[in-house]
């Protein structure tokens, strides 16, 4: 893989990641085995596979075949209810990897949709399982990888799911990404929202109409600015405030 990043711009384009600031970077970097280079990239990752926006990576409940890595673009995670409703659990921008939650259950136990023209890159397990299970620099790789991963998850479900009221909930997501879009080396005070408003509002368990209050509140308070779905953050400070996060998190 190239080290070479490209790293778009946050307004109306679609965002890209180099490997250096992608999440498969721990495993896919080369490592001596033997006197040899081994190199997990060039031999088993099928590279930046296009998926058009709507169009499924992998679906709840498949067999688990592959992690995965958002090189441009983004995806949301989905469960359907009894009754057939989507329910988004989370999203996954550039730079970011997805599928891992699938390797204890050995099945996927979410769908993911591209919300726009994406690429990812695929790495296969079946391929790769064994010389992991044979190689400690690999495993530790690998390892190192899923513990950032789960940090990550955490991080977000305190960020989220401990907010107690509607205002804060939308806030401390809007710190949120812009954490994981500073974290990939991308603008973390205006970026181009992927999402639409109704994906927002699911994950939040919010209606769409306090939604669309809510970010015009945020906007009047002088936190940020928004234009359609283009943010940009003013006050970092009052954003934090409106969250109620604590300055750990």
């Amino acid at each position: 893989m190239s080290d070479n990043t490209s790293r778009g711009s946050s307004k109306g384009r679609i965002q890209h990641i180099g490997c250096n600031d992608c999440g498969l970077f721990p495993l896919c970097q080369p490592i001596e085995i033997g006197g040899r280079e081994l190199s997990i990239a060039d031999e088993f990752v099928e590279r930046r596979q296009p998926i058009k926006a709507g169009n499924y990576l992998f679906r709840e409940d498949e067999p688990f075949r592959a992690i995965f890595a958002v090189t441009s673009g983004a995806l949301k995670l989905v469960n359907t209810d009894p009754k057939s409703q989507e329910l988004v659990v989370g999203f996954a921008l550039a730079g970011e990897t997805l599928g891992q939650t699938a390797i204890y259950p050995q099945r996927y136990p979410c769908s993911a949709i591209a919300l726009e023209d994406s690429y990812v890159c695929e790495l296969p397990m079946n391929s790769v399982s064994d010389m992991i299970a044979q190689t400690p620099k690999l495993q530790n790789n690998l390892q190192h990888m899923l513990n950032k991963e789960n940090f990550d998850l955490h991080r977000q479900f305190a960020m989220l799911m401990a907010r107690k009221n509607a205002e804060q909930r939308l806030a401390a997501f809007l710190l949120n990404l812009s954490m994981r879009l500073d974290e990939r080396g991308f603008s973390s005070d205006q970026f181009q929202l992927p999402m639409s408003r109704d994906d927002i509002a699911n994950f939040l368990g919010l209606r769409k109409e306090t939604l669309s209050r809510l970010f015009t509140k945020l906007h009047q308070s002088g936190g940020i600015a928004v234009r359609g779905k283009h943010i940009r953050i003013l006050e970092m400070k009052l954003l934090r405030e409106a969250s109620g996060l604590p300055l750990s998190l």
